[in-house]
């Protein structure tokens, strides 16, 4: 790719860990104390920053099998700087042998302003031979260990993981299966500006000496042992080299993934025209004003691990090998999820309550529904004041044609896979974004439709008969409002005057005529009971009107109507109108198929950019009032549905860094 992009840190990490003087190595010098001058020995890593290399949505085979078909997003400088270094050496079966940390690093080249970045950053640092004697018996390194030990590498790392290996004695397996619950949906500390949280992508394996007295030479910052280099006359950690340590840096990949935004639409300000042919052109539109991201995961891995079916499970549900691995290739395989035992509950909105406590901003309340309080509780933005003017992402090195538009930089997330099935994939769960839109007039809406129009703008004037009001209507913000109704996607205006209107001319027999007619067995017609609540009306009972209203709406959703009802903006930013929701779930792997769920088609990975742009409204979205909805989302609704509301053009590219030739 045109722009590929490196950042390398080189590292000298330190370790210190007190051994007991029964535990010093035979042969070689052991005339020294854990902690003294004579007991250091140095040691070198190369550190590259996140590349194209790394789990991706439109995941192709080839490479490390986990590479994007789609582009690669450039890092801002704020995303890339680095000013820590943690580094643990563990065994090959991950049983920690010591770790070190190292700070004073800085990705700024004070030297020269004009380049905020530079390429490299080097710091010097020991660690206690008597560390490394665990890898050694009888001053030589055993057998086991000769093919090379695992280098783990964390760029800015968080305190609770130094703490965790802090406490971690050799031969702890727990350490690598640590996660972290994020403390701040906002600002979380795992992508504060100059300070991301990075983590090894893949497993380096590096070689060491075979004789323990080797590490007399490595006894200066000068002759430091490297990880990564050829140590002349003596190991070889170089480029070339058999195995997964020939690949000369310790590759590291963001904990969090980004979203940006962009105004899709064609008319421009964020407004659609739904109409599906140019006799319709200019009759509705839709503006959206709002967005909203929902079901943010709370907690991640600190290294990304993969296995067969997404679960943490030594078999899968047939039995199996389910081959779980850190840090392992996301190509034919699912990232494993911090909360991947509760996301396969067959019953989700059974346990709906429970959803405060794995994400932030969840979609449904305790019950599993949707109501305005809990549409407050939604990480909300208005799209043109806030989103739009958020912080440019004027990287085009993903953009060749040019034609992909501007994005501004939205927010920062943390990782939320679903294991398989592919049913799995549940609103409950999955990760997603909310837009609020409004109904708008066009220009041909008052020719064409000119009780459409007088709805939309508040001027409906209801229907009489007999001296007396025969239809429903309200008052928002002193304008008078009538129910709206979609039918197999038709728009009508009230129920008298539009709905039953329409159904006499297409005659008994017709859709529309059976479903506002025809009474269920035992029951009333939607009809019938739409008289009722005029009646009540025109008796002016309010009780008797609400209890008409809900019997009415029941009847409606049940025969396929969807009644919008018009409201006021919740902060008055829109003033009053028919509001209504579109909801999006995040796609990371798009297998191209509507209505058929993919593998990791839909969730969050960590070192992605998900760049999403609204491109095309098909209808009017799901009823601000849920009971006035005949297809409400639910915990259970699958993320992929046949009934499409709106296009999100979502390009997903692999998180890389600038490239600067600058050292210090």
């Amino acid at each position: 790719m045109k722009h590929f992009s490196k950042l390398l840190v080189s590292a000298f990490a330190a370790f210190s860990m007190v051994a007991c003087s029964e535990d010093l190595p035979e042969g070689g010098n052991n005339n020294f104390y854990p902690g003294s001058e004579d007991d250091k020995a140095y040691i070198q890593v190369d550190v590259k920053l996140p590349s194209a290399l790394g789990s991706r949505s439109n995941t192709v085979e080839g490479g490390d099998g986990s590479q994007s078909n789609t582009g690669v997003e450039v890092g801002k400088d704020y995303e890339n700087n680095v000013h820590t270094i943690l580094l643990v050496l563990a065994t090959p079966e991950g049983k920690y042998v010591s770790h070190g940390v190292v700070g004073g690093l800085s990705t700024n080249d004070n030297n020269n302003p004009s380049t905020a970045v530079k390429s490299n950053v080097t710091a010097t640092a020991s660690i206690s031979r008597t560390d490394l004697n665990y890898l050694y018996e009888n001053g030589a390194l055993m057998q086991e260990y000769q093919e090379g030990i695992n280098v783990y590498v964390f760029c800015n790392p968080l305190q609770a993981l130094v703490d965790v290996l802090n406490k971690a004695q050799q031969g702890d397996v727990n350490w690598i299966n640590e996660s972290y619950e994020i403390k701040d949906d906002e600002n979380s500390a795992i992508w504060t500006k100059n300070s991301f949280l990075m983590s090894s992508h893949d497993v380096a394996i590096r070689k060491l000496p075979v004789q323990f007295s080797s590490w007399d030479k490595y006894n200066s910052e000068e002759s430091a042992f490297k990880l990564c280099e050829n140590n002349s006359g003596s190991v070889d950690n170089s480029l070339g080299a058999d195995k997964n340590y020939g690949t000369n840096y310790v590759h590291v990949e963001r904990a969090a993934a980004r979203f940006d935004f962009k105004d899709g639409s064609k008319l421009g300000n964020n407004t659609y025209d739904l109409g599906k042919t140019e006799a319709d052109k200019e009759v509705m539109k839709v503006q959206l004003m709002r967005m909203a991201l929902v079901n943010l995961s709370k907690n991640f891995y600190f290294l990304r691990r993969t296995s067969v079916d997404g679960t943490p499970n030594d078999l899968t549900t047939d039995g199996k090998p389910n081959n779980l691995t850190i840090c392992g290739i996301e190509y034919d395989n699912y990232i494993v999820d911090t909360d991947a035992k509760f996301k396969v509950t067959a019953d989700l909105t059974s346990v709906a309550s429970q959803f405060p406590e794995h994400v932030y901003y969840p979609l449904f309340n305790a019950e599993g529904k949707i109501d305005e309080a809990q549409r407050n509780k939604w990480h909300r933005h208005l799209i043109k004041e806030e989103i739009l003017k958020g912080g440019p992402d004027n990287d085009d090195s993903w953009n060749d044609d040019g034609k992909k538009g501007d994005y501004v930089i939205w927010r920062y997330a943390v990782e939320n896979t679903i294991p398989s099935d592919e049913n799995k994939q549940r609103n409950g769960v999955s990760t997603g974004v909310v837009f609020k839109g409004k109904l708008l007039s066009g220009s041909n809406t008052a020719t064409k439709h000119p009780k459409l129009n007088a709805a939309i703008n508040g001027t409906y004037t209801v229907p009489m008969k007999d001296g007396k009001v025969n239809g429903y209507v309200y008052t928002v913000d002193g304008k008078t409002y009538p129910i709206l109704y979609e039918f197999q996607s038709q728009i009508y205006v009230g129920w008298n005057d539009e709905v039953m209107e329409h159904a006499a001319e297409y005659g008994p027999g017709s859709p529309l005529h059976t479903a506002a007619t025809v009474a269920p067995a035992g029951g009333k017609s939607v009809s019938e009971l739409y008289q009722a609540l005029v009646t009540a009306v025109q008796e002016n009972d309010k009780v008797k009107e609400e209890a008409a209203l809900t019997a009415f709406r029941a009847a409606a959703t049940a025969a396929g109507f969807t009644l919008y009802q018009a409201s006021l903006d919740e902060h008055n930013d829109y003033g009053a109108g028919y509001y209504f929701y579109y909801y999006y779930w995040n796609r990371h792997n798009d297998n191209g198929l509507p209505a058929t769920m993919g593998k990791m088609e839909f969730g969050v990975v960590r070192n992605n950019v998900y760049k999403l742009a609204v491109t095309n409204i098909k209808r009017l979205g799901h009823p601000r009032i849920t009971p006035n909805d005949p297809d409400p989302v639910t915990p259970d609704t699958p993320d992929e549905k046949g009934d499409v509301y709106l296009t999100v053009s979502c390009q997903v590219l692999p998180w890389t860094v600038r490239v600067n030739n600058i050292e210090f």
